[in-house]
């Protein structure tokens, strides 16, 4: 019998969530923080009863039951959206779309505060009784963030700001069925799946779940990316406390954050802007190989689906916007009723708006997954079913990008555990060559492209 220890993390195809160990019956699997920053399950006894659930649950389960292989289709089976809803290639079936804040949660929150505002309204109306969202950790040296279960709305307080931080959800899953009630959470594409998976697979024990949240997702990140940023500041892997990732320049543009932490015993934060440390998210620092073999940019299988706005004239204004997909008629109604009781402040936006705010994460999950899939099938590598089909001829340019960012994408785990006891001296030498390489072909290939579309424009004028 397959199981996902042999077919997900023998393939590095392990996203680190945690499914598989909250529905194992014998309780055989265990999950821990691998040697290469991210979670992993590990078996640590040998009778594993052989039902497959834990594979049947893996959002990159390789062998995925026929009904089951992409998300328009697991979306249909498990009857939160109907198929006569808006379909698009980018982010999935929704019912509307808009950008725009609440404003007793937005100067706390990354983006525009929306996911607070929703949770407390899930709450306050016993929608729910619990709410499924992550806080900072203090009781584990070795993790600095944990999902938690919350029915106090003031609470709530504690799960605002993105964590670039690897996060699992066993330990709180398991949980919930000893309390009993109505859920919501709020998590990851791939997070959101493996629990849609879960519903599907055995309704009775997590039909406990109302209500699902997803954050667009560009690609997850190691814990090695939060050591990174720290050596920035002068701050070596364990002397790390209170990391926060999206610290606001509410005077600048929405994209113009900062990273910050506290050195252990100190009492003032020590930041860098992300604009001195450079692209984390295009080069592909520190993050998982499963990443690179997802299609879900925003959650296509969650009730709501929330991302930054970042796009004119919303990425303009350092406090920040959330864009607002919403995937029900229930959803729906939640953020329209905000809307007319003036808790929120929201516009209708088109696809078009919405895929330009992500056009680059497009670009890398969709066209770039199109090289990977061949490279993978010329290797050999057991990879999961996708939608995206794979290149046929290769345009060597775009090839060239995408193999670099692979290859900085292994390189900075591999040249980070040689470099981290050092403050991490000697890792930007080490990457130096390849980061250069690959910023001077994106740069032709931006060029290429502006080229291409300023020749389109003359042949229509």
């Amino acid at each position: 019998m397959k199981n996902v220890i042999s077919s997900v993390v023998a393939n590095d195809l392990c996203v680190g969530c945690g499914m598989c160990v909250a529905v194992c019956p014998s309780e055989s699997l265990k999950v821990r923080l691998g040697e290469k920053g991210t979670y992993e399950p590990f078996m640590i006894q040998d009778h594993c009863d052989e039902t497959g659930n834990c594979l049947k649950v893996c959002p990159f389960n390789p062998f995925p039951d026929e009904e089951l292989k992409i998300e328009e289709d697991i979306s249909v089976k498990i009857g939160i959206q109907d198929s006569s809803y808006n379909l698009s290639k980018a982010f999935g079936r929704y019912y509307s779309l808009y950008a725009g804040y609440a404003s007793a949660f937005r100067e706390e929150a990354s983006s525009g505060g929306v996911a607070t505002w929703l949770l407390r309204e899930l709450l306050k109306n016993k929608i729910v009784d619990y709410v499924i969202a992550t806080i900072g950790d203090n009781s584990d040296e070795e993790r600095f963030f944990k999902y938690t279960i919350i029915e106090d709305i003031g609470e709530l307080d504690l799960t605002t700001k993105t964590k670039y931080y690897p996060i699992e959800v066993s330990e709180v899953l398991k949980l919930t069925e000893l309390k009993g009630g109505k859920y919501a959470i709020i998590g990851l594409p791939c997070t959101i799946k493996a629990i849609r998976l879960a519903q599907i697979n055995n309704p009775k024990r997590w039909g406990c779940i109302k209500f699902t949240i997803s954050i667009f997702c560009g690609g997850l990140k190691s814990s090695f990316f939060t050591e990174y940023l720290a050596s920035k500041v002068n701050v070596k892997h364990g002397e790390i406390t209170t990391p926060k990732y999206r610290v606001k320049d509410i005077k600048s543009s929405a994209s113009d954050y900062s990273f910050s932490c506290i050195k252990k015993g100190e009492q003032k934060p020590r930041s860098i802007p992300m604009k001195e440390v450079g692209d984390m998210w295009g080069t592909g620092y520190f993050k998982p190989n499963a990443c690179d073999f997802c299609e879900d940019l925003s959650g296509e299988l969650a009730d709501i689906s929330l991302g930054d706005a970042w796009i004119p004239p919303f990425s303009k204004d350092g406090r920040g916007h959330s864009i607002i997909i919403t995937r029900t008629v229930f959803s729906n109604n939640l953020i329209e009723k905000g809307i007319d009781i003036g808790e929120l402040s929201c516009k209708q936006i088109s696809s078009k708006q919405v895929f330009k705010s992500q056009e680059g994460n497009y670009n890398h999950r969709r066209i770039g997954l199109s090289y990977r899939l061949k490279w993978a099938s010329e290797k050999a590598h057991i990879v999961p079913p996708k939608r995206t089909k794979r290149v046929f001829f290769e345009n060597p340019l775009k090839s060239r990008i995408f193999g670099l960012r692979q290859k900085i994408q292994n390189e900075s785990t591999q040249y980070w555990l040689e470099e981290r006891n050092n403050g991490g001296m000697g890792f930007e030498k080490k990457i130096y060559g390849t980061k250069k390489k690959l910023l001077l072909y994106t740069r032709i290939e931006h060029l290429f492209r502006k080229k291409y579309w300023l020749r389109k424009l003359k042949i229509r004028s």
